[in-house]
């Protein structure tokens, strides 16, 4: 039984993302929400829908000037849809601890 060819050997293999990237990911998320609250840029608008809000504000985070470098080094290490769900997530934590 011989190797399979290199081509046939990468469309198999998956990326992932180790569990301290992840957590870097979290802080830096941390972070940048923290700094987006300061700047008013966070601010919850019952009128959007919450995927909207989300993906705008990533959209901000990685376009604003007192975001965009911290930002990139999220963008550096995670895909986009990986991204937009742990800001996500820090989002409805957040949400969840003030509403109580």
């Amino acid at each position: 039984m011989g190797r399979a060819p290199i081509n046939a050997r990468l469309k198999e293999k998956t990326l992932l993302v180790m569990p301290t990237t992840i957590n870097l990911c979290k802080l830096q998320f941390h972070k940048l929400y923290t700094q987006a609250r300061r700047l008013g840029i966070a601010e919850w608008n019952d009128s959007l829908d919450y995927a909207d809000f989300i993906h705008g504000l990533w959209h901000i985070m990685r376009t604003h000037k007192a975001l965009k470098k911290d930002a990139e080094k999220i963008v550096d290490l995670l895909e986009n849809g990986d991204a937009i769900e742990l800001l996500s997530e820090i989002v409805l934590n957040h949400r969840r601890a003030t509403s109580n």
